[in-house]
């Protein structure tokens, strides 16, 4: 849950800033796994990363093919991890200074993985992604209440993928799609109440991700992200309980959420490319009822 690339007019700054996403004491340390990232549930192992102020506990260097990735947040804040596969030439220390230079906008040539999206603080969120080998960065890029993105205030780990002889875990089975295009989502079937794994494929000319948030009753969608302050982990007109975070044109990846009955929404916050403002004001953004 996270947008980039902010608009030079105030009113478009603070819209950006405080609708981009995308509070509990820390806990002591990693919970038992739980029945989100519970591998039976698909062909691949979790690998658990902790998410602080400011900062991702968790392994440097993980096998390269589909990978089952658990977030906990222990921060004070929303969190999220994107991860951002460097290309050849480009190192973590490039990405950082960039970063550094113009916390604003993400570099031109990352390319964004997926990964798991927005939870508030004490919550999980999982997703599964296919990533190849070579050189990453994890990042969270939600804006404090200063509009600063969290990757500029530290939150940001080098990984290194490696490629393996082990055949590689397969694809897990999926409860329904979701499609992005440019700026639609587009639902294979309803979402029933239960545990559900979700693909998300990319059919876009530009980078998309998908923000859950389970909604207040009588809210919507449109009254959350008009309502949403950075820096603030929950709203009263609802919370961010996972998603994927953003991937490139043509591809996919899976995330895992535990719907119960009610009220849910869908939102891109990524930037436009052309136009600089996030995709939700371009229509990418669903209310959802869940029975």
């Amino acid at each position: 849950m996270v947008c980039w690339e902010t608009d030079t007019e105030n009113t478009m700054r603070r819209l950006v800033l405080t609708l981009t996403v995308l509070v509990l004491v820390l806990a002591p340390g990693p919970a038992p796994m739980s029945p989100l990232a519970d591998s039976r549930k698909g062909s691949t192992e979790a690998i658990t990363y902790v998410a602080r102020d400011y900062g991702f506990d968790g392994p440097e260097k993980i096998p390269a093919g589909i990978t089952l990735v658990e977030m906990i947040n222990q921060g004070h804040d929303l969190r999220q991890i994107q991860f951002i596969r460097l290309p050849d030439g480009k190192t973590a220390t490039d990405f950082n200074s960039e970063i550094m230079a113009d916390p604003s906008r993400m570099p031109s040539w990352a390319q964004r993985r997926g990964g798991p999206n927005s939870v508030i603080p004490g919550e999980r969120a999982v997703a599964i992604i296919n990533l190849e080998p070579g050189n990453y960065v994890l990042i969270c890029g939600i804006p404090d209440r200063r509009g600063i993105p969290h990757v500029a205030l530290g939150m940001h780990k080098p990984l290194r993928v490696e490629a393996t002889s082990d055949r590689p875990a397969a694809a897990p089975p999926a409860d329904l799609t979701i499609t992005e295009a440019d700026f639609t989502f587009a639902l294979s079937h309803p979402i029933t109440a239960g545990l559900k794994t979700i693909h998300v494929v990319n059919e876009g000319s530009q980078a998309h991700e998908v923000v859950v948030v389970q909604l207040a009753p009588g809210s919507s969608v449109t009254d959350f992200v008009d309502a949403f302050q950075p820096g603030v982990a929950e709203s009263p007109l609802g919370k961010p309980i996972g998603g994927l975070v953003g991937i490139e044109p043509g591809r996919d990846g899976y995330f895992r959420i535990d719907f119960a009955p009610g009220n849910y929404g869908l939102i891109c916050f990524l930037p436009d490319i052309v136009r600089r403002a996030p995709h939700f004001m371009r229509g990418m953004l669903m209310d959802v009822k869940v029975k």
